[in-house]
């Protein structure tokens, strides 16, 4: 499934190819798209370039490289 991923005001979220990937891995797992394709993250503060989302019982970090962390 290809998701469009968001920031919490509406804008398209800029985010690197390996972020990209890697978030449609987390949505995928996480089932955030259901039933809506719209993912909604956010920057992380003091993260240089990293953006966060909350899927349900944490918060998971996904680096420009796609590294993925909570």
């Amino acid at each position: 499934m290809s998701y469009r991923f968001v920031y919490p005001t509406g804008e398209i979220a800029t985010l690197t190819p390996d972020q990209h990937t890697a978030m449609n891995t987390v949505a995928d797992r996480w089932r955030l798209g259901s039933p809506v394709e719209v993912v909604e993250v956010s920057p992380m503060f003091g993260g240089d370039g990293a953006i966060v989302v909350n899927v349900g019982s944490m918060w998971l970090a996904v680096e420009p490289d796609g590294y993925t962390h909570s």
